[in-house]
């Protein structure tokens, strides 16, 4: 079960967790969001959403080793949550630990198969690590969900022509003209 922090004021009139947690989403500095995750989870240390967005803003300064930790404190709270399992794949990936990222991915995907985006970040480590028929298949698998994804069609192309898979590629223009 996932637990949701309250909106409410506590009683003595001090701050709730999702006061803190709705201040450090007005701000665009992830430091100064990083304190008021800080603060949520000093209030409440179940507070599922504060963990993982502490982990995104720190990811975002470079910190993928702390904001793993923070995926795994969520992932603790809620280990059906296909976004922070995506999430943590985005710091394993950041990190340089692809394997472990496509295993974070998998994850995510076996909760919500149709998540375009952990099908294009699988492939994109795919790409990154040379193994290009199965980046394609990822590639294909986001575009049967999402065909209008403009950004996907173009990273599959280019590993066509890479591969030198001049019909497929031509097959692949003609199908995303029409």
């Amino acid at each position: 079960m996932v637990y949701i922090a309250r909106e409410e004021r506590p009683e003595n009139g001090s701050k709730s967790a999702f006061e803190f947690l709705k201040g450090a989403k007005e701000t665009r500095d992830y430091a100064e969001k990083i304190k008021l995750y800080n603060k949520a989870l000093e209030l409440d240390r179940n507070f599922v959403e504060a963990w993982y967005q502490k982990g995104f803003a720190l990811d975002r300064l470079g910190k993928s080793e702390e904001a793993l930790a923070c995926y795994d404190e969520a992932l603790k709270l809620d280990s059906e949550n296909p976004g922070i399992w995506c999430l943590k794949g985005f710091a394993l990936n950041n990190m340089q630990k692809f394997e472990k990222a496509i295993e974070c991915y998998d994850k995510a995907l076996k909760i919500e198969p149709d998540d375009v985006f952990s099908w294009y970040q699988k492939g994109m480590i795919f790409e990154k690590i040379n193994k290009y028929a199965a980046a394609i298949e990822c590639y294909d698998k986001a575009l049967e969900l999402d065909p209008t994804d403009n950004y996907i069609k173009e990273r599959k192309m280019k590993l066509l022509q890479l591969l030198g898979k001049t019909k497929e590629l031509e097959a692949d223009i003609r199908k995303y003209i029409n």
